[in-house]
């Protein structure tokens, strides 16, 4: 058991010596050979500035394995296209519409450039977490922009094809520009991904990158795909630098290599969603295993539990909070770790839960 080191490390470094981070959305596994090798060799060539439109071969790897034919631009990550986007499609004051529980910067993007978030809740169901396209329907007539993501974070929900087709038909008749965050796009168990995009190509900017999949956050890249105007108006506002030379090394080396690594992490991360899923349940915790990401969405019976597992279990969880309004209960866990991390953390949350 390799962990990454204190120093140096977001996840591992930001909180005091003994307490367990299952937190921050990076995984604790090295990332696969032929990206190490990749990075090497080309640390050992040029260095110098790429082509402004990045790698011609990597554009046509992402399109390929995506099975879109769009315009692809790289930004240096998948956050600076959120905020590129609600600048490029709104004004102050305007509404923005997404779905609430939502990764933290969809609402920042929202808020720090002063829009008003248009939060549409997901449904829970005995099945899982579902789209309101009630709620959707009734709210997309005050905006011009949906922010989704897909597969959910922090849900886990692999959207199927009948709610993307309805999202796709709502989006068109209100004349709303989609921009759909696929960034966990190759994490998913059982059901497979399918892009957003296959049924609103029209309206649709894809946001992805190699960051969750293949554990390289710290090299950050993403790309923007979609019609070329709509691509044409979020590069305005995306900071004008070149794309990162290790970082496309990484990505191309990841697409074109790094399948077996990905499957073989795929299976470490089932077995510990489903370890997560069997102590959840059996705590009687609110939550429905995750199609896809390497995240788990819990509901406790705690105010600020984030909080209060951190001062009684000296594990760091994202508080629930900062996923939306009102859920301040809920907690996302971060399953992308060793065995031995995992069940040391889950016993101690055991153990601070008798204490509530």
């Amino acid at each position: 058991m390799d962990l990454p080191p204190r120093t140096g490390s977001l996840k591992w470094g930001t909180y005091p010596e003994g307490v367990l981070p299952l937190w921050v959305a990076d995984m604790d596994f090295p990332p696969a050979e032929a990206i190490q090798q990749a990075l090497a060799e080309r640390a050992r060539g040029f260095l110098g500035y790429p082509p402004r439109e990045g790698d011609r071969e990597l554009k046509e790897l992402i399109l390929e394995a995506l099975g879109l034919e769009a315009e692809l631009a790289f930004m240096p990550g998948v956050v600076v296209g959120l905020y590129a986007a609600v600048a490029a499609f709104t004004a102050p004051g305007q509404g923005v519409l997404t779905q609430v529980p939502i990764y933290p910067p969809f609402l920042a993007a929202i808020q720090d450039q002063r829009r008003t978030v248009l939060a549409n809740p997901l449904r829970e169901t005995p099945e899982g977490y579902r789209l309101d396209l009630a709620g959707l329907e009734r709210l997309a007539f005050a905006t011009r922009l949906l922010l989704f993501c897909h597969p959910h974070n922090p849900t886990g929900r692999v959207f199927n094809e009948e709610e993307l087709a309805a999202v796709a038909q709502i989006a068109r008749k209100h004349d709303l520009i989609v921009v759909s965050d696929e960034l966990h796009a190759p994490l998913t168990y059982e059901k497979p991904h399918v892009p957003l995009a296959r049924f609103l190509p029209e309206r649709t900017l894809t946001l992805v990158g190699p960051g969750k999949a293949y554990n390289l956050a710290g090299l950050p890249i993403g790309a923007v795909l979609g019609p070329k105007a709509l691509v044409e108006a979020v590069k305005r506002h995306l900071p004008h630098v070149f794309p990162n030379v290790l970082a496309m090394a990484a990505w191309k080396a990841a697409l074109r290599e790094g399948g077996p690594w990905l499957k073989a992490t795929l299976e470490r991360l089932r077995a510990n969603r489903d370890r997560v899923a069997a102590w959840a349940k059996a705590r009687g915790l609110g939550h429905h295993p995750p199609e896809g990401t390497y995240l788990a969405w819990l509901k406790t019976p705690i105010p600020k539990a984030a909080a209060f597992f951190l001062k009684e279990a000296r594990v760091a969880l994202n508080p629930g909070e900062s996923f939306g309004r009102g859920y301040d209960t809920y907690v996302r866990l971060n399953f992308a770790t060793y065995p031995e991390v995992l069940e040391e953390a889950l016993k101690r949350l055991s153990e601070a839960l008798k204490k509530a």
